[in-house]
C-alpha cells in the first residue's frame, strides 16, 4: 500500500506540475465560455457567456435574470466543452506518461513499483488530475463571471422565481458546479488512459477519445429525437442518462434524480471496466508497455 501511495504521489507531481496541465486548465475556461446560456425568441439565436459579454448590451444584461452570475457559472459545463474536454483532459497526464514511455523510463518504475500498482497509480492520477484541471477551470471561469454579470440578488427576485432559476441556493450552486467539473473531468479521462495503456502515439490518445464522445452523443441525440417524435418521452429521458454530460446535471440539477441511478451505474461502470481493462493488457503484454 506504501509503495502504491509513494508511485501516485510522484505521477500526481508529474501530471499537475508540467505545462500540460496548465493548458488543460486554461483549455477548460476557454470552453466554458462557449457555453448556452440566453435565447433570444426574436432573433432566433442562442447566445453564449462570450457573445452575451461581448454583444449584448449592458441593460440587457442587468434586466434578464438568466444572466445572473451564479446562474452561468452553474451552466458553463455545458456547450462545446461537453465534447472537447476529453481532448483538454488528456494533455496533463498524455505529456508525462509518453515521455516516460517513450524514453524507455518507464523499465526503471515499473522495476521499483511493480506492474499492477504502476498501471493502478497512473491510472488514480489520471483520473485525479483530470478532475481537478476542469475543476480549476471552472474555478477560474466562475471568478470572471461574478466579475462580469450581475449577482442574483441584484434582480430582487422572490423566493419562488429563485429556485426556479437555480435549483439551490446560490453558494450550494457553486459548489455543486465545482463537484460535477470535478466529476466530469475526472470520467472524461477514461478513453484517454485506456488507449495510453497500450499506445505511444500522443495525437491517437488525444483525438480519439473526442471521435468517441461525439459519435456516441450524436447517436444518443438521434435515438432521443427519434423517442420525441413518437411520443415515448420515458424512453427519451432513459436516453439522456447515458449522455457524456449526464452526470454533471444529475449533480447540479435537482429536476434530473429520476435517472441519477442509471447514469450513476453507467459511469461508475465504465470507470471499473476502463480500470480493470488497461491493467490487464498492461499486465499481459509480452513487452510489459514498455
Amino acid at each position: 500500500m506504501m509503495k502504491y501511495l509513494y508511485a501516485l504521489r510522484c505521477d500526481l507531481n508529474k501530471t499537475v506540475v508540467n505545462i500540460g496541465f496548465a493548458g488543460a486548465v486554461l483549455l477548460t475556461v476557454v470552453l466554458c465560455f462557449t457555453a448556452p446560456v440566453y435565447y433570444d425568441n426574436s432573433l432566433d439565436k442562442t447566445y453564449s457567456v462570450l457573445e452575451a459579454l461581448f454583444d449584448l448590451d449592458r441593460s440587457i444584461i442587468e434586466s434578464k435574470p438568466d444572466f445572473a452570475s451564479v446562474k452561468i457559472i452553474s451552466a458553463g459545463m455545458s456547450g462545446y466543452i461537453t465534447m472537447f474536454l476529453p481532448i483538454t483532459v488528456a494533455f496533463q497526464f498524455m505529456v508525462s506518461f509518453c515521455a516516460e514511455r517513450n524514453s524507455g523510463l518507464i523499465r526503471i518504475a515499473v522495476a521499483r513499483t511493480g506492474e499492477i500498482r504502476y498501471c493502478l497509480s497512473k491510472f488514480t492520477a489520471s483520473f485525479l488530475s483530470g478532475g481537478l484541471a476542469a475543476a480549476l477551470g471552472l474555478i477560474l471561469f466562475g471568478i470572471i463571471v461574478l466579475l462580469s454579470f450581475p449577482s442574483a440578488e441584484s434582480y430582487k427576485l422572490t423566493e419562488e422565481q429563485l429556485s426556479e432559476l437555480i435549483p439551490h441556493s446560490p453558494a450550494v450552486t457553486v459548489l455543486l458546479s465545482i463537484a460535477a467539473a470535478f466529476v466530469y473531468g475526472a470520467l472524461t479521462t477514461l478513453p484517454a488512459f485506456f488507449l495510453a495503456s497500450f499506445c505511444r502515439d500522443p495525437y491517437i490518445i488525444t483525438c480519439v477519445p473526442f471521435l468517441l464522445c461525439y459519435i456516441w452523443k450524436t447517436v444518443l441525440e438521434k435515438l432521443a429525437a427519434n423517442a420525441m417524435e413518437s411520443g415515448s418521452f420515458e424512453l427519451m429521458e432513459k436516453y439522456y442518462a447515458f449522455y457524456p454530460e449526464a452526470v454533471t446535471r444529475v449533480i447540479i440539477d435537482s429536476d434530473h434524480t429520476k435517472s441519477i441511478n442509471v447514469t450513476l451505474f453507467f459511469n461508475a461502470g465504465l470507470l471499473v471496466l476502463t480500470a480493470a481493462g488497461a491493467v490487464c493488457i498492461f499486465t499481459h503484454r509480452q513487452d510489459k508497455g514498455r
